[in-house]
């Protein structure tokens, strides 16, 4: 169930950076320092699942014998003499501090990065140098086998990157690579300082510092003209450079045209992009079974999850990240740790999260279990999240025989979740929308927002109420979905109408036609 239209994931908002590591996103949500999300860790890797589809259908319209649309700066330095050419590798030589490449202003659009290497040494680093088409002014990105910025003032720093500044660049953006015996890096030079100049714009307290600092152009196009790899002192024993592309990214423009080397540069990008998602959940499964959020979710003061949560839809999203990679690789790894993240939905919701689980019932009725994304007590119950994990649930039991353990799994939790959802979709219809969850259902949501919450009264025709007090009133109230998760759930009808659950397709079809409505402006009836 991948999308169908690719925009690039790191671009949303929740995104801190890419990892350059492990090659996945690293999330601000709830916490501005960062953090490996489920959830949004598997959105990544089936968005470049789907680009990667995309693109194994397209054909190169030309053949480029000198190509303005990809740079192999690995093959550029082997002939330069630069490094020793070893088995297509560019291994370093001794007496080499660096290797540097001037860009022509015509590889401007060059912002899509594949690099990967073994044994660099420490205080190793791969360098872009920038600058704004309007003026002179540099921007660098770094790359370091080292936990250090070098030389220039640090405004914002954790453990994945520090962004600061230079005598020579208004903006030096430093990721500190963890491990440098095997290097791998799928970065887009683009995305890499649009998020530095977000994080700036977010964390950084004093603002008039921040104008001061980057200027009004830095929302401007800037071009790559320098390309530096500095070979750290300790080089024993030497090490080689494999891989080192430039090439302009394929977005969703169907209209353009593009070459052999671009293609094929772009579809290793999206290939390994979403086997990198797939892998990281394999190494970070626990052993019951679920992935873990390391930040804390607050509802209110009094219910709120403790970093160490699983939440149904990561499970679920992680299932089909999974099965697609075990289908795309054969690889049987991917497969059994699609079949252990069944286990959090047998094991109920509590406040325990030595063993997670996500399994609730609605209104405490037996008969309707229901997934939470969010395992909170008292329960969420959030829609979108629900459908997501019984989207997981189905490609696991379509991928594995029913006569399998998994698969009859999948397929029994499936057919639970659907039964509840047929029952409970009708108390998602606000009449003119949809509800995001049903939390409002529960009393001690809204109580424990404020326990002494003023009454509303009017005086003179105004309502006369403390606004904080208002707002804890309101919030208490049904979650409306805003129109873009309004838009989610017309989706997902979609999918259970069609696919998953084609058999209830008159219910799910009703409210699709019914919610399809209210986002053209109409509303429900009254008396």
């Amino acid at each position: 169930m991948g999308q169908s239209t690719f925009s690039e994931p790191e671009g949303k908002t929740h995104v801190l950076l890419i990892d350059p590591d492990y090659n996945i996103p690293i999330s601000r949500q709830w916490d501005s320092k960062g953090h490996p999300y489920p959830v949004q860790i598997a959105q990544y890797g089936l968005a470049y699942y789907s680009h990667f589809r995309k693109l194994q259908n397209l054909k190169g319209t030309f053949n480029e014998k000198s190509s303005t649309s990809v740079l192999d700066l690995k093959s550029h330095f082997i002939e330069q003499r630069k490094c020793v050419d070893l088995n297509k590798s560019c291994s370093f030589v001794e007496k080499t501090a660096s290797l540097t490449y001037r860009l022509k202003y015509t590889d401007s659009k060059l912002t899509g990065l594949i690099a990967s290497g073994v044994n660099w040494p420490k205080d190793s680093r791969l360098i872009f140098r920038a600058s704004f088409l309007s003026s002179s002014r540099q921007i660098e990105t770094h790359f370091a086998c080292s936990d250090l910025f070098g030389d220039g003032s640090v405004i914002i720093s954790n453990r994945y990157w520090a962004l600061g500044y230079n005598e020579l660049s208004v903006l030096k953006v430093v990721y500190f690579l963890r491990q440098c015996q095997n290097v791998t890096l799928l970065q887009n030079l683009d995305m890499v300082i649009t998020k530095a100049v977000s994080s700036v714009k977010l964390d950084l307290r004093d603002k008039s510092f921040f104008r001061d600092l980057l200027g009004s152009e830095i929302d401007k196009q800037f071009v790559v003209n320098e390309v530096e790899l500095v070979i750290g002192k300790e080089a024993r024993p030497l090490g080689q450079l494999n891989e080192l592309l430039l090439f302009i990214p394929i977005g969703d423009d169907k209209k353009s045209v593009y070459g052999d080397q671009q293609l094929t540069a772009n579809r290793e990008l999206a290939r390994r992009r979403f086997l990198s998602a797939a892998e990281w959940f394999v190494k970070n499964q626990q052993d019951d079974g679920s992935w873990r959020v390391e930040a804390k979710r607050v509802f209110t003061s009094h219910i709120y999850l403790k970093p160490g949560w699983c939440s149904a839809m990561g499970q679920g999203q992680a299932i089909s990240l999974l099965v697609r990679a075990a289908n795309q690789t054969k690889d049987p790894r991917f497969q059994a740790a699609a079949g252990r993240a069944l286990g959090p939905f047998s094991r109920p919701v509590n406040s325990d999260s030595s063993n997670c689980g996500v399994r609730a019932y609605f209104m405490d009725q037996i008969t309707l279990p229901w997934f939470e994304e969010y395992p909170a007590i008292p329960s969420v119950f959030v829609l979108n999240g629900f459908i997501f994990s019984l989207i997981g649930l189905y490609d696991l039991c379509k991928v594995s025989s029913n006569v399998h353990e998994d698969g009859a799994k999948a397929a029994e939790l499936l057919a639970e979740g659907v039964e509840t959802l047929v029952h409970v979709l009708p108390l998602f219809d606000s009449g003119f929308g949809s509800l995001y969850d049903l939390r409002h259902l529960n009393p001690a949501h809204a109580l424990r927002l404020s326990p002494h919450i003023d009454r509303l009264h009017v005086e003179r025709g105004r309502v006369s109420v403390d606004n904080r007090n208002l707002q804890a009133l309101l919030k208490g109230g049904p979650n409306r979905a805003r129109w873009e998760y309004h838009r989610v759930h017309l989706h997902q009808l979609f999918q259970m109408a069609n696919v998953i659950a084609p058999q209830y397709a008159s219910t799910w079809n009703l409210f699709f036609d019914r919610w399809l409505a209210y986002m053209w402006g109409f509303r429900s009836g009254h008396n």
